[in-house]
């Protein structure tokens, strides 16, 4: 009789929450005994990001209605038993009883808890607790025969097991409290990376700023985990320099703000003003666009958009063939055609009067006129009278472009009306074009990473560009925070306690003795800041060669994994993320697949903006992904699990 199949999991939060799932249906159905080891010293289900101590002035930056870890009735295509459970608001709402007597005596908790419906941006706080009850379902729900060991440590290497060819996790010395003992080896069949978000070392610039801040009696605090960083070197009353305006910022400001006593106050107008605590640092802040991520969309999405149009695969393949492609020459025009044809369809149903023409002669003609023509500019200008209601990718892409500011006053008047008038339109439904054009992203970005699964992306394009600048773009339009943070930024802007400096920051370090300063200036205006403190208010860049992790670092060093990188012209461009293969398996420097190791997440390459939850009511792929996953875990661990193979199922649809 053969033995239980061994998985060894390396992370717990939601990715593997949902693996979890399908890893148990698949041994279910194949009639097969199952034990996974999942490891990690953070919580069960939410991991480190989600983890349940932290700042509770921290919100998720997605609504309660659009956060799930459990299929519901609209996902298909899986493997059964389906485990179908509650999204996160209706979680909330069907224990909340429960969750305000345990928050006796938290007038914060108990008033989030109150207030809180589907529209709700959840503190990280109580999404934690959404996490850890769908693991606890999960776990209950298992079918005989599989069983899940919780480790609550670190592994620090993964080793061949010479014998067998099985895997080995060296773990570190904490305990276990699965009741399976301490043992600091851990044998497997199989192993998956799922760590989520890791930190990395200092870089050369990054030591050298520090080595300056610390000659000279300055404050810096370098890229990181806001929640989890020491602002306390960010003295009251001090000017900081803040380079980034993307989510890191927004908790950020959040902490050095209400997190030191700040408080915001409701006016009679319907406006919001800033208390000050007293405590807060002056924030001079900018970054390349020089403005904040987009906020979220505050009104409902329009359905029926008919996406994807104008950039499917069946589309790309009609324009380019069935060749490799270029995401910036190649795609992107099909995928600003996308978000122009959303925003206008958008704009012909469900606000004619401010259009000229019929809808389906506007239709008819947009689809024919070449993209970026004058034929095609010259009739939109016709059948759109007003220019603020035409698509203008450059302004939602950068809107200070070719904008020039006389003076630090004028350049911040300059931002602190395009956050308000941000807020102001994601608010609106008049604006819905706009989340016309977010739906279309959002589209784009599925077919985008369906090309890259399917290997259709050229070298340079997966290597620099998906990870880097159409991730940036993406998480710039679809991915900001709550409308209310913008709000709130807006208020501590007009108090003071916030001053913007522009776009293209640019940083310097001024040793002058005496005055010595981080000083800042941008390519906005001539005004120019001197600071006692510099943050860099973004998260670490994955990068193998620069990573803390122990177990990457020694995978890395032998050669076990590489990061993704190519060279053109003489030069060595990489993305730094692990390379896997079209089934998710590790790839060693010598460019050949691990057939027992295996990773996802924001540390592999093409997976950057790969959701970690999914989307109730969207049949999400998020399901199919994570199914197709452990179909090749079982797959890959029953070559040394016993005498036979695992009669693993096929799930219907696309098993890529």
């Amino acid at each position: 009789m053969s033995r239980p199949t061994r998985v060894g999991i390396v992370g717990a939060g939601p990715r593997v929450l949902v693996l979890l799932q399908r890893l148990s249906a698949h041994a279910h159905h194949a009639a097969r005994e199952l034990e996974v080891h999942v490891v990690d010293p953070f919580d069960s289900g939410a991991g480190r990001v989600w983890r349940r101590v932290q700042d509770p002035l921290l919100w998720m930056n997605s609504r309660a209605a659009d956060i799930s870890v459990l299929p519901d009735a609209s996902v298909t295509g899986l493997t059964p038993p389906v485990l179908r459970g509650p999204s996160l608001a209706e979680w909330v709402a069907e224990h909340r009883a429960d969750l305000l007597r345990e928050a006796a005596g938290n007038h914060a908790a108990q008033a989030e808890l109150l207030d809180h419906g589907p529209a709700s941006f959840t503190s990280r706080r109580l999404a934690s607790r959404y996490f850890a009850d769908a693991w606890d379902r999960t776990v209950s729900a298992l079918p005989a025969g599989v069983r899940v060991h919780r480790h609550h440590r670190t592994v620090l290497d993964l080793t061949d097991d010479p014998v067998d060819g099985g895997q080995v996790l060296h773990l570190d010395g904490g305990p276990s409290t699965d009741g399976t003992g301490a043992d600091e080896t851990l044998p497997v069949d199989v192993v998956l990376l799922a760590q989520g978000h890791l930190d990395v070392r200092p870089g050369p610039r990054e030591r050298r700023t520090a080595g300056f801040a610390r000659a000279h009696g300055l404050a810096y605090v370098r890229p990181g985990y806001t929640s989890e960083q020491d602002l306390d070197v960010l003295a009251p009353g001090a000017d900081v320099v803040v380079v980034g305006m993307g989510l890191a910022f927004v908790d950020l400001v959040v902490r050095l703000t209400e997190g030191r006593g700040g408080r915001f106050e409701e006016r009679a107008d319907g406006g919001l003003d800033y208390r000050p605590g007293g405590r807060e640092p002056r924030l001079h802040v900018g970054s390349r666009r020089g403005v904040p991520y987009r906020s979220k969309i505050d009104y409902p999405v329009p359905a029926d958009l008919g996406l994807p149009r104008y950039y499917s695969a069946r589309t790309v393949d009609a324009v380019h063939g069935n060749g490799l492609l270029d995401l910036r020459a190649d795609l992107w025009p099909l995928i600003a055609r996308e978000m122009a044809g959303a925003h206008y369809r958008e704009l012909f149903r469900s606000h004619p009067g401010r259009t000229t023409v019929p809808a389906a002669e506007f239709d008819e003609a947009f689809g024919r006129a070449a993209w970026g023509s004058a034929e095609l500019d010259e009739f939109v200008g016709r059948a759109v009278p007003d220019p603020a209601d035409r698509f203008d990718l450059a302004d939602l892409d950068r809107p200070l472009d070719g904008w020039w500011g006389t003076s630090a006053e004028e350049v911040h008047a300059r931002v602190l009306a395009h956050v308000e008038g941000d807020r102001a339109r994601r608010s609106d439904p008049r604006s819905s074009p706009d989340a016309a054009v977010l739906a279309a992203v959002l589209s784009a970005y599925v077919v985008t990473a369906g090309l890259h699964a399917a290997g259709r992306l050229n070298a340079r394009s997966t290597a620099v560009d998906l990870d880097g600048w159409w991730h940036g773009f993406f998480s710039y339009v679809a991915s900001g925070p709550p409308p209310q943070r913008l709000r709130q930024l807006a208020a501590l802007a007009r108090a003071g306690v916030v001053r913007f400096l522009g776009a293209d920051v640019h940083v310097e370090a001024d040793p002058t003795p005496g005055v010595a300063a981080f000083t800042a200036g941008s390519g906005s205006g001539p005004h120019e800041v001197r600071a006692q403190g510099l943050v860099e208010a973004r998260l670490p860049v994955p990068d193998l060669e620069w990573t803390s992790d122990v177990l990457l670092g020694r995978l890395r060093d032998r050669g076990e994994v590489r990061a993704h990188e190519i060279v053109d012209d003489g030069s060595r461009w990489s993305n730094g993320r692990l390379v896997v293969d079209a089934t998710a398996r590790l790839v060693g420097r010598d460019g050949k697949a691990h057939p027992r190791r295996f990773a996802t997440g924001a540390w592999v390459s093409g997976e950057a903006s790969a959701a970690a939850f999914a989307r109730p009511g969207t049949d999400a792929e998020l399901f199919r992904r994570a199914d197709r996953l452990a179909a090749e875990l079982l797959r890959a661990a029953s070559a040394s699990s016993g005498p036979s193979p695992v009669p693993l199922s096929t799930p219907q649809g696309d098993r890529r």
